[in-house]
């Protein structure tokens, strides 16, 4: 008679986790709503009557990075540093495209 064979199951969210960093957002309160759809409340602290700082779990991937500059400037990458200077060159890479 067979044994019954157990598909191994990858821990999926175990991975997710050890890709994952935590990045530090400035957001305007009129993009919580979108930005609430990747975290919880308990990662919002207020700054000042509009804002909001964030900790966002981001994953060093294109769909991160777009999702961010989706928010356009309702949104400011403060660290970490290395994630912020690229958010900074796409978007110089965007504008370079309107110069001419």
């Amino acid at each position: 008679m067979p044994r019954e064979y157990q598909k191994p199951q990858l821990e999926f969210t175990d991975i997710l986790t050890t890709l994952q960093t935590k990045i530090k957002l400035r957001i305007h309160k009129s993009v919580m709503d979108k930005v609430l759809d990747c975290c919880t409340y308990e990662n919002f602290s207020p700054d000042g009557e509009e804002h909001y700082i964030v900790e966002f779990p981001f994953l060093e991937r294109e769909y991160y990075y777009n999702f961010l500059l989706s928010f356009g400037n309702k949104c400011e990458c403060l660290e970490p540093l290395h994630i912020r200077l690229e958010m900074k060159r796409r978007i110089e890479e965007i504008a370079s495209i309107y110069k001419s």
